[in-house]
């Protein structure tokens, strides 16, 4: 059973991750009556400079959060576990096939909410080509088949909350204190951005305010909740003991990480010298604060039963 006072960082961190993510998914609407942004003819919030720039900063602090932390700490489990006879050892990594799983898990599942939203779409066309047999009306909408607004804020949140369910699940499965606010740090600088960021494209795409409402509130508290699972299922282990569930969950997360990274982040080719110094500054924070807390090295703590 983990002890008290982790019980309790990790309770506040349920709460300062709430609480300020949704601060920061209004700011964009907000920051609109000063500066505009939905009068302008850009349709999409990431073609902006700035806020490519604190994309790629969470993007760097990700990437190092994921190489520098979780990974060591991943290999560290699976091995303990491996030891112990707890898991089957293999002639193959068993750590980085975990973290190729997830990283595929978040592949299929954004690939899946593709295809979903390519369906409707076709089935629009097809439904405007009947309804409407002038040729001109046929090649415009072939031209440009839209998604209704709703439809594509849906698959911005199921994909990216996703993904901040294995990330609060990677906080709730720390083990110590002082792993816990770092993984919370790292955790809230990105989605903190990610939230701007969100709230900006919902915005910009003209999302209905209750529905933009309601998407907002999904994606601030599925962190929190995945902490939760994470406590639920650490509570569930006995004390310095490597547990199996926690190992194969925190594997799996850390590759929804790098997907997330490459694929969302900086998959943008050549966005500027600018969007790159800010990734680089957002690893370099991270890897700074890893050395400080002590965490870039360290021996096993888990014993076997």
């Amino acid at each position: 059973m983990a002890d008290q006072h982790l019980i309790v960082a990790k309770i506040v961190a349920i709460v300062v991750l709430l609480l300020v993510t949704l601060v920061f998914c209004f700011v964009p609407y907000i920051l609109d009556h000063f500066y505009k942004w939905t009068k302008r003819p850009e349709n999409n919030a990431r073609e902006f400079k700035v806020v490519l720039c604190l994309l790629n900063f969470g993007g760097g602090v990700l990437i190092a959060t994921t190489f520098i932390h979780m990974l060591p700490e991943v290999v560290e489990v699976v091995g303990a576990l491996q030891d112990c006879r707890m898991l089957v050892p293999t002639p193959f990594g068993l750590p980085e096939v975990l973290l190729c799983t997830g990283f595929y898990l978040m592949y299929c599942i954004e690939e899946a909410m593709h295809f979903i939203v390519r369906r409707r779409q076709q089935k629009k066309l097809q439904e405007v080509v009947v309804i409407k047999e002038v040729e001109v009306v046929v090649v415009q909408s072939e031209e440009a088949p839209k998604e209704p607004n709703w439809l594509r804020g849906l698959g911005i949140i199921v994909a990216l909350s996703l993904h901040e369910l294995f990330g609060g699940m990677a906080i709730g499965l720390e083990m110590s204190v002082s792993t816990v606010w770092f993984m919370t740090g790292a955790i809230a600088v990105h989605k903190l951005v990610l939230a701007f960021c969100i709230g900006m494209e919902i915005m910009m795409a003209h999302t209905r305010w209750l529905l933009a409402v309601v998407y907002l509130l999904v994606f601030s508290v599925v962190t929190p909740i995945g902490v939760g699972i994470g406590i639920a299922v650490s509570e569930s282990a006995t004390a310095n003991q490597p547990s199996t569930v926690s190992g194969i969950l925190q594997g799996i997360a850390c590759g929804t990480l790098i997907y997330v990274v490459f694929f969302e982040i900086v998959a943008k080719n050549h966005a500027g010298l600018r969007v790159l110094l800010s990734s680089v500054v957002g690893f370099v924070l991270m890897f700074g604060l890893q050395i400080a807390i002590g965490e870039a090295k360290g021996k096993s703590h888990f014993t076997c039963p």
